[in-house]
């Protein structure tokens, strides 16, 4: 079953949202309840959902602005809001802001069918789609504090390392294949990730090296030339430089 957090001023709507059997036939349960946005981030800060579903106009921090401060946070929970006709503006900027939907009150039934089965087709090809992509790629955007599901970019360039993980390919290869210049690339790849591509690049093969380290069948300078550096020394700085160790110190811990 999905999670859903339900962020509802109203605890008359709460009960009633709370009692409608469409949540179970799509697939959802609702795991918590919060008054207003700043108690949902609260919640947010201990526990992981798969769907907010919240009304605009509350108290305190309202729809809009809990999912801006999710925004900055790189929450990518999917949200839903529902709006009152006198609310469609509030509901066109949520849009704007990457709300998955808006329903309007009183909330139908058979409409909240049709946006949670569309959210569950979303929910499960997102999960496909990171199964695609290799832990140690997730783990290093993670670091960075970006998600492979962000946005179209993020998420190409995170299959791309996966699928040529353990390989050495150049910037100019990945801008080839994506269709765009080197450095236009090079442009964008900073503007989402705020580090250069040399920079992730960098620490995708660290994570790779640290792999082939922990097999114990590789000694340093098999693994530097493994992963293309041009001598053992720089592989040795730019590992330490990531990882604050020197590859033997490190080895030494395992």
């Amino acid at each position: 079953m999905y999670r859903v957090l339900l962020v509802e001023d109203d605890s008359a709507m709460r009960f009633i949202y709370s009692k409608m059997k469409t949540w179970t036939m799509c697939g959802f349960k609702i795991a918590q309840q919060a008054s207003n946005g700043k108690q949902a981030l609260e919640i947010l800060e201990k526990q992981s959902f798969d769907l907010i579903f919240t009304d605009i106009r509350m108290p305190f921090v309202d729809g809009i602005e809990l999912l801006r401060k999710l925004n900055a946070l790189k929450n990518t929970t999917p949200v839903i809001f529902a709006s009152s006709y006198d609310e469609f503006e509030y509901a066109r900027q949520g849009l704007i802001l990457g709300a998955f939907d808006y329903l309007l009150k009183p909330v139908n039934e058979k409409k909240m069918e049709e946006v949670l089965e569309r959210l569950k087709q979303h929910l499960q090809i997102k999960k496909e789609n990171e199964e695609k992509i290799e832990p140690a790629v997730l783990s290093i955007f993670e670091e960075i504090g970006v998600s492979s599901d962000t946005d179209k970019l993020v998420h190409q360039v995170a299959v791309y390392f996966s699928e040529h993980y353990g390989e050495i390919f150049t910037i100019d290869e990945i801008a080839e294949f994506h269709g765009y210049s080197k450095d236009y690339f090079g442009k964008i790849f900073k503007q989402h990730f705020g580090m250069t591509f040399h920079e992730v690049y960098s620490r995708i093969k660290i994570a790779y090296g640290i792999e082939l380290l922990k097999t114990g069948n590789y000694k340093a300078y098999e693994i530097s030339e493994i992963l293309g550096y041009s001598s053992v020394d720089y592989f040795t700085k730019v590992f330490k430089e990531i990882t604050g160790e020197t590859p033997s110190k490190f080895k030494s811990k395992l």
